[in-house]
């Protein structure tokens, strides 16, 4: 029996385009026993604004489609192939336009690069003005930069440089022919015990000049000029100017240090391209400077900002900074490196983000950590804010060392005696911070700091105060604290302390003595103990003039009545190797072959083979493998242990290179 239709639908609604639809089945009946398929169309489409509609002024306006299903209006062939053609010529105009700004940057990088990365310095990257490396500290008096001699004539909206100004440079003949570069710069924090006779004159205007210099031979290096406006060492609104060094640097490289913290920034020979640049380095100890972390994780290292981080290099700088992990198992941590952009106002937080993760690195991660046993190298061509952090692998319990160290403010016979336990990083740059805070609050270190070990895992620090001498006693229940663990392990303070208050009992007794034990409940193993033992008839010295402070450092600041002090650090080279031997080291390793004793064993015998494809990615990986070494071995037989390292790698060549320079005594 043949199908028939059933009655049309009603018309739909007004679509966009300006049409509605109906429709009707072939189910009344449907096709059985051979039937035909009933004849005609099953859906009919018609304009709905009665011709009113742009889309459907050119079309019918009544059009039925479609058998089974409906079907599309498709349009011409022309109208096809002219939108082709349109969508092939902007693909193709597109993609002529990238190769070819592609092919600009390139070409402009290769002009950009130093021709002459490997040759021996001339005359003119030698600047002859600078600080008198002779000297173990300058005096700068207050009163020689009082608001009256920097704003002179400047009118009242004159803005003040935070920092000294950037060195200058002199253009001045060598009469003795034999000037050697030695590009060390090492400006110590405010203040220090070192000291000298030798003050800078007072300026006598604003525009007067202040310049020590040292005489040509094996010592000249860098300039310094003290009134000059700092404005190409532009500095970030939040960070301390005391707490920064900074230093011209031109394209023979250097080092700035912030002395006794362990904190370096290494600048290759090469690495800047022409002329010199301002660079500074800071360390940052305002508590919101630092990474807001999980309760999971730790910070291990001083936050430090160098900078500007506008600046771009040819190859990378290293930045060494000091750690607190225990990296005896390695295996235990998961250490990452934590980098933010310098806040644009004062009172906005720095967006932190994890730059890297160490055994995470892939080939265009823009950083490479090296992390030793006591500091971590951060090689980068971008320069901003890191801090490193880390964390315990999954099932594991890292462990970290943390600094311990008692204080008592001046004593008076009338008052409670109240002691101060500092529970710090174990690094220089965190001891330093914390003898600057008790330095104001005139306190006295009681005890020589002691390290211990915290280890992950959630368990408290516990705090005692045992063997009161006599005369004393404690407030009571006092002599007991706990320190919560994650305020220890997080890190979020950078001065954690608590305190315990004794109470003067005999007025004739004024020697106090007692013990502060220490430990982490659950790790008995790990524990220490502050031996306190004073006899205030004879007065307390501060924490600046004590045996253990000097012993830590020679430059924590000191506040005196002639004003802050710079202490200037004579040291050696930064540089071991010179550009030429650097260069034919260069061309014996750089080429591999077949033994493996190129570069890749360089690398392996130095320990920085952890991510190898860092150094392979490199024009010259011998070169910046060396950039590592001679930031990282400061020791004065680091070219003795090059030598031996050559050897074992059977490569003479590159053993007469370094001895032709050096000699093979070394």
């Amino acid at each position: 029996e043949d199908g028939r239709w059933t009655s049309w639908s009603s018309w739909s609604t007004c679509s966009p385009d300006c049409k509605h639809h109906r429709r009707r089945t072939c189910t009344n009946p449907p096709p059985s026993n051979g039937g035909r398929y009933c004849i005609g169309k099953d859906l009919a489409t018609s304009n709905c604004t009665g011709g009113m509609c742009r889309a459907m002024r050119d079309r019918d306006p009544f059009v039925i489609f479609g058998s089974s299903r409906a079907e599309e209006v498709v349009p011409s062939s022309n109208e096809s192939a002219a939108t082709s053609l349109y969508i092939g010529v902007f693909v193709a105009v597109t993609v002529f336009i990238i190769v070819l700004v592609i092919l600009v940057w390139m070409v402009k990088r290769i002009k950009s690069r130093d021709p002459s990365m490997y040759r021996v310095p001339t005359a003119t990257d030698v600047v002859v003005v600078q600080p008198d490396l002779t000297q173990n500290a300058l005096h700068i008096r207050k009163e020689d930069y009082n608001e009256k001699s920097v704003l002179a004539g400047l009118g009242s909206n004159a803005v003040v440089p935070l920092l000294p100004p950037p060195p200058k440079y002199i253009n001045n003949n060598n009469k003795d022919g034999d000037e050697t570069h030695h590009p060390l710069i090492t400006v110590p924090l405010r203040n220090g015990f070192l000291d000298s006779t030798d003050k800078i004159p007072r300026p006598e205007s604003p525009a007067s000049e202040v310049n020590s210099s040292v005489s040509s031979g094996r010592g000249s290096a860098y300039g310094a000029s003290c009134n000059n406006s700092a404005a190409s060492v532009a500095l970030p609104p939040n960070v301390d100017s005391d707490l920064t060094v900074w230093a011209s640097v031109t394209k023979a490289g250097g080092r700035i240090t912030l002395p006794d913290t362990g904190i370096s920034l290494t600048i290759p020979r090469g690495a800047i391209r022409k002329g010199s640049v301002s660079l500074y380095l800071a360390i940052l100890r305002d508590d919101k400077d630092r990474p807001n972390l999980s309760d999971k994780e730790t910070i291990l290292s001083p936050v430090v900002q160098c900078g500007p981080p506008d600046l771009s290099f040819t190859k990378p700088l290293i930045l060494s900074l000091p750690h607190c992990a225990v990296v005896d198992s390695p295996e235990k941590w998961t250490i990452s490196i934590f980098s933010s952009d310098p806040p644009s106002a004062e009172d906005e937080s720095p967006a932190w983000k994890n730059l890297v993760t160490v055994g995470q690195e892939t080939i265009v991660t823009p950083i490479f950590c090296q992390v030793d046993p006591h500091h971590c190298h951060l090689m980068t061509e971008q320069l901003g804010r890191f801090a490193l952090v880390g964390e315990s692998v999954y099932g594991q319990k890292a462990v970290k060392s943390i600094a311990l160290a008692a204080f008592a403010p001046a004593f008076h016979s009338a008052t409670d005696y109240t002691i101060r336990v500092y529970c710090i990083e174990d690094t220089k740059a965190a001891i330093q911070g914390m003898l600057q805070v008790e330095e104001k609050l005139h306190g006295s270190l009681l005890d020589a700091p002691k390290s211990m070990l915290l280890q992950d895992g959630g368990s408290n620090l516990c705090l005692c105060l045992e063997d009161i001498s006599p005369g004393w006693k404690c407030k009571p229940l006092a002599n007991y604290q706990e320190i919560p663990f994650h305020h220890v392990w997080n890190g979020r303070q950078n001065h954690l302390h608590c305190s315990f208050k004794l109470e003067h009992l005999d007025r004739s007794l004024q020697a106090v003595s007692c013990h502060i034990l220490v430990y982490q409940r659950g790790v008995q193993a790990n524990r220490q103990v502050l031996r306190i033992s004073t006899d205030y008839k004879e007065k307390l010295p501060s924490p600046s003039q004590s045996t253990i402070a000097s012993s830590l450092s020679s430059s924590i600041i000191t506040e005196s009545s002639s004003g802050p002090l710079l202490a200037v650090d004579p040291t050696e080279n930064v540089f071991r190797l010179t550009p030429d031997v650097r260069k034919q080291l260069c061309i014996c390793l750089d080429p591999p072959n077949s033994r493996g004793n190129d570069w890749r064993r360089l690398a392996e015998e130095l320990g920085v083979n952890r991510y190898i494809n860092y150094f392979a990615t490199k024009s010259s990986p011998t070169d910046h493998i060396l950039d590592l070494w001679e930031a990282r071995d400061q020791e004065a037989n680091s070219l003795g242990n090059l030598l031996n390292i050559l050897r074992v790698m059977g490569r003479g060549d590159a053993v007469q290179v370094v001895e032709k320079e050096v000699g093979s005594w070394i």
